[in-house]
């Protein structure tokens, strides 16, 4: 028991020193002192190779092998210079990421600036990477970051780092934005019908699950077994299920209040489900919430107001 924790308290800890500066606001400038330099693989095989070379040249007093040895270490050097100087001074001056749906993987764009030419800088978040160069003034890393919770969602330690030119040494930094994403509610699948209360009158209709037997269609997941037509699929190799219609006004209203079954998640995720098909079907609706009135409209614009307030909403806080 006391063995395993050693290993973790070591973790800990080492987390909190190079976490140690927290959450910091952009602009993020990395000059020397944050950065972080150790031999890569290769470059542990090449030390190793040029201490064997040089014992080797000690043992036998020959001089043209501990010429060829003091070269090695004079590159090694030169080498070594100039893979710090390909991080030091960047600057990470924008981080954006497009509002994505619980479950999803965000795309991050982390936009990096230089002075000078940056080659071969690598960006990662966990256990995913990408590569950049610098040769314009600035250009932009594209990571995937999965989505944990709802709303915003804060960022996690990101890792810049170079081997360039030849991969003898890794020069790395690291840092905690002080940036956050959305995160919309995962909508519910499949999409349950719309609400009894939510049909207003309005100059067009709108189609939504009723109990008026309208045709029959193919099988999809998610269908509940009642509607599975049992007659017409025993004559065919086909399953058939029965869909069920009914003509609602073309302008819906989604009220939460009027919700009873489900705790907050589910009732924000159906309601964020029902959103995406009226946008769907082009169909004026109307978001109710508790301190939060849409309006009734459509579109993009509308659509992501209604999303971005079901996101906010807090955990457990409806009731």
């Amino acid at each position: 028991m006391k063995s395993s924790m050693i290993p973790r308290i070591f973790k800990q800890k080492f987390n909190q020193f190079i976490n140690r500066r927290g959450r910091e606001p952009l602009p993020i400038t990395f000059h020397w002192r944050r950065i972080y330099v150790l031999p890569s693989k290769p470059g542990l095989f090449f030390a190793a190779i040029w201490f064997l070379m040089m014992m080797a040249g000690l043992n036998f007093n020959n001089n043209m092998s501990l010429m060829l040895v003091f070269l090695l270490f004079g590159l090694a050097q030169v080498l070594l210079h100039k893979t710090f100087f390909n991080l030091r001074n960047l600057k990470l001056t924008h981080i954006n990421a497009e509002p994505v749906f619980l479950g999803e993987q965000a795309r991050l764009t982390i936009q990096l600036t230089s002075d000078d030419e940056k080659w071969q800088i690598h960006g990662a978040i966990g256990e995913h990477s990408t590569v950049v160069d610098i040769t314009s003034g600035s250009s932009r890393l594209a990571l995937p970051v999965a989505t944990t919770i709802r709303g915003w969602q804060p960022l996690e330690r990101i890792k810049l780092f170079t081997r360039f030119p030849v991969g003898l040494f890794t020069v790395w930094v690291y840092c905690i934005p002080k940036s956050n994403f959305l995160v919309y509610p995962k909508p519910e699948s499949p999409c349950p019908p719309f609400p009894n209360h939510g049909g207003l009158d309005g100059e067009q209709t709108t189609i939504s699950k009723g109990d008026e037997l309208s045709s029959i269609r193919d099988y999809r997941h998610g269908d509940p077994i009642r509607d599975i037509a049992w007659k017409k699929s025993a004559q065919t190799e086909q399953t058939w299920v029965k869909e069920f219609l009914q003509v609602q006004g073309k302008h819906l209203v989604f009220d939460y209040q009027q919700m009873h079954e489900g705790n907050t998640e589910f009732r924000l995720s159906r309601l964020t489900a029902w959103i995406l098909a009226a946008e769907d079907q082009q169909a004026h609706y109307q978001l109710l919430l508790p301190g939060f009135d849409s309006g009734l409209s459509r579109g993009e614009s509308h659509k992501h107001l209604c999303l971005r307030a079901l996101a906010e909403q807090p955990n457990g806080g409806l009731s």
